[in-house]
């Protein structure tokens, strides 16, 4: 993927061949491993591709393709192993005051300093974009609650999935040492792991992230869609 926004014919192939290379292993550990491998190939400044991928699946018609999927971020979420990409720290200073999107490639570690940064799976990847001042411009309130709805209805089809990622995001929610997340933030990872494991809608569990906290992004932040 180069910086153009890929279409949608060429987000079905990718999607397609995604499901594909899953499909043809049958060990839910190696299918594990071929999706970490997709998302390192496509580096951490195109997780959001991936996001758009999974989207993409969710939309779709082929319910195999969705288990497929599902029970692969189960078998990672029993192993504690999401393939998750990585954003910065909120605690990052020296951050770019450009308005557009950043080439991740240009934040160097002498950029960030000592700066924390870890994998986030995609459906922390999303809160924090939506909520924190990151590498990226802020992903928008809409975008966010119809991909995050998307997510957690491909997520659901996995019973191990429905059951383990809520049971994650609780957990974070209450971890306030590691600063990878704001109080806001994990304000919002507790409304989504209640609403989830309370077993309701997935468009319920996206508005459940956005009411619990009404807050506007701060004047001057620019917004973008996933």
């Amino acid at each position: 993927m180069t910086d153009a926004t890929p279409t949608p014919e060429a987000l079905r192939a990718g999607a397609d061949r995604l499901v594909s290379a899953l499909a043809a292993h049958s060990d839910p550990e190696y299918r594990l491993t071929v999706l970490k491998r997709v998302v390192r190939r496509l580096g951490e400044d195109r997780y959001p591709l991936f996001i758009r991928l999974l989207g993409v699946i969710a939309e779709s018609d082929d319910a195999r393709a969705q288990r497929l999927i599902a029970d692969t971020f189960g078998t990672a979420l029993r192993r504690m192993d999401l393939p998750g990409g990585a954003l910065s720290s909120w605690g990052a200073t020296r951050l770019p005051d450009s308005t557009g999107p950043v080439a991740v490639s240009s934040l160097s570690g002498h950029f960030f300093g000592a700066t924390p940064r870890r994998l986030l799976g995609p459906v922390e990847y999303l809160t924090v974009w939506h909520l924190q001042r990151t590498q990226r411009t802020a992903l928008g309130a809409a975008t966010f609650r119809t991909a995050l709805s998307r997510l957690i209805a491909l997520l659901n089809r996995s019973e191990d999935a429905r059951t383990l990622y809520p049971q994650k995001l609780a957990a974070d929610a209450q971890n306030e040492l590691e600063g990878a997340y704001t109080r806001a933030t994990r304000d919002r990872l507790a409304a989504i792991a209640s609403a989830w494991r309370a077993g309701q809608s997935p468009d319920a569990v996206a508005q459940a992230a956005l009411a619990a906290d009404e807050t506007s992004h701060p004047s001057g932040w620019v917004v973008r869609d996933l």
